[in-house]
């Protein structure tokens, strides 16, 4: 644990607002209620950005067969850490806040565990409402999650707006 660490000046004022004096010196991050407008438009903006990178090497391979396959082999892998990555951004989110009612929030949770802790294949939340035929991915509970360009383009847009809608 650190002890003695000193509140700069110049930290995220998100990282500030969430030191704890009480713990003689010791951080404690408590859950995040709201998210700045700002940080959420750029946490979208880098979302579209690796789209359109994906997108331009897409089009960079079209014809060559084997750059196609390899692309191929290659996306899912990629989207599914692009959700890891994504998730991680909201990650200190405020469990209650988030409901428990299947939403996109609740989705790129379970995917995201999932993808980290049980080899990619979707486990079951039981404090989690989650129907697949209702998810933004359809993805159902003992499927393998390989995410392609289309799902993850979706899931994202549906859980950044959720983030906006329930974090403001």
């Amino acid at each position: 644990m650190a002890k003695n660490v000193e509140v700069r000046a110049d930290w995220p004022t998100w990282i500030e607002s969430r030191v704890s004096g009480r713990n003689q010196g010791i951080f404690a991050v408590l859950a995040v209620t709201s998210y700045n407008e700002v940080y959420v438009q750029l946490t979208a903006a880098k979302v579209e950005e690796q789209l359109a990178a994906y997108a331009a090497l897409a089009a960079a391979v079209k014809g060559n067969a084997k750059a196609e396959a390899a692309l191929a082999g290659f996306a899912s892998g990629y989207f599914n850490t692009m959700l890891l990555a994504l998730d991680h951004h909201f990650m200190h989110r405020m469990r209650g806040a988030e409901g428990k009612d299947g939403n996109p929030l609740n989705e790129v949770r379970m995917l995201s565990v999932s993808i980290m802790e049980h080899d990619g294949v979707l486990k079951e939340n039981k404090t989690i409402k989650y129907k697949a035929e209702k998810a933004v991915a359809g993805i159902a509970v003992g499927q393998e999650i390989a995410l392609d360009v289309e799902t993850f383009e979706r899931l994202a847009k549906a859980y950044v707006a959720e983030i906006g809608k329930r974090f403001p």
